[in-house]
């Protein structure tokens, strides 16, 4: 199995976060990265690094808007210049979009970071909730919606899809594609829980993309055999019906028991078997990485859900 993978993120490592009102360590980690790297050495041969390739700022060009992308540019800098905090961009006031002039008054250099950020987390990482012009919880930029836009549009794959299995819904993800049919976005997460108020069963889509959105919001505190009676539901229903080319997950392991953030009780062993299950739709698939806070167990987590899917594969190929 190829891994993509690139020193530079370990560059991205703010110190804090604000939570429940206080200022606490930053989750969102470089360790993580590297917990899942060392752990994934460990089976030698089995994963293949390889650097990732450049294809320029047109793939997240696709997605993200023009102004959204200009505003993280330069934003600390200027934040900076203003005497801001130079833990992070923390937002003095944030802009209900339904109030602010209609949605069109990003409110100035000052404005700016209220009104592209729906939330105090503040700094980024990988990437589910952001949508066309708005971020929030760890992430900036969409890397599963930036990697689907470019099959469909590049590489003209016909039906993508993506595959959320982070304990949070990814309603960035949902925003970005919520009226289209291609791809089918199918999300597993804890309800209810972070981002608050995205995450229904009722949200269907819209327009062209309705019914091609759906969503299973399972109960705080699930455990092993509900959370794979229910991957296995949908993946056996939904989206064999749908009949996809390619699966992109949106890899997230803040579902294990021990996990920070996250509110489920999913062990490691129950990784292992979510692989297996995503592997019966033998198709390509690409894995996101996504959540995942516990330090200690998620190079575990991580590596069982990928040999959990490798070695199914295999041996479904013989």
């Amino acid at each position: 199995m190829k891994v993509v993978y690139t020193p530079i993120h370990a560059k991205h490592y703010p110190p804090k976060e604000l939570e429940l009102g206080q200022f606490v360590p930053f989750k969102e980690t470089p360790q993580r990265v590297e917990q899942i790297l060392q752990s994934l050495k460990s089976y030698g041969d089995e994963f293949e690094l390889i650097e990732p390739a450049g294809y320029g700022m047109a793939p997240i060009e696709r997605v993200h808007t023009k102004e959204y992308i200009s505003y993280f540019k330069d934003a600390y800098e200027k934040w900076i210049s203003r005497g801001g905090n130079r833990d992070g961009v923390f937002p003095d006031a944030f802009a209900v979009r339904d109030f602010a002039n209609g949605g069109n008054e990003t409110g100035g250099m000052m404005g700016m970071p209220g009104y592209f950020c729906f939330d105090m987390t503040g700094i980024i990482a990988e990437g589910t909730f952001e949508a066309a012009d708005l971020c929030g919880g760890y992430c900036f930029f969409n890397n599963a919606a930036i990697a689907v836009r470019h099959l469909i549009e590049t590489k003209k794959i016909e039906r993508v899809c993506i595959l959320d299995i982070d304990y949070h819904h990814g309603n960035g993800t949902q925003s970005i594609f919520y009226k289209e049919s291609n791809p089918l976005y199918v999300s597993l997460h804890g309800s209810p829980d972070y981002p608050m108020y995205w995450g229904k069963g009722s949200e269907e889509g819209e327009g062209n993309g309705r019914g091609f959105n759906i969503n299973i919001p399972l109960p705080i505190g699930t455990r092993d055999s509900e959370y794979i009676a229910a991957l296995k539901s949908v993946i056996d229903t939904r989206i064999m019906e749908y009949d996809p080319q390619i699966i992109v997950v949106s890899l997230g392991v803040d579902t294990f028991v021990d996990d920070v953030v996250g509110n489920f009780l999913l062990t490691s062993d129950c990784y292992t078997e979510m692989g297996r299950i995503i592997a019966s739709l033998r198709r390509p698939t690409l894995f996101v990485m996504e959540g995942g806070y516990d330090i200690p167990a998620i190079g575990r987590n991580v590596t069982n859900v990928l040999r959990g899917f490798e070695t199914s594969f295999q041996v479904k190929q013989q």
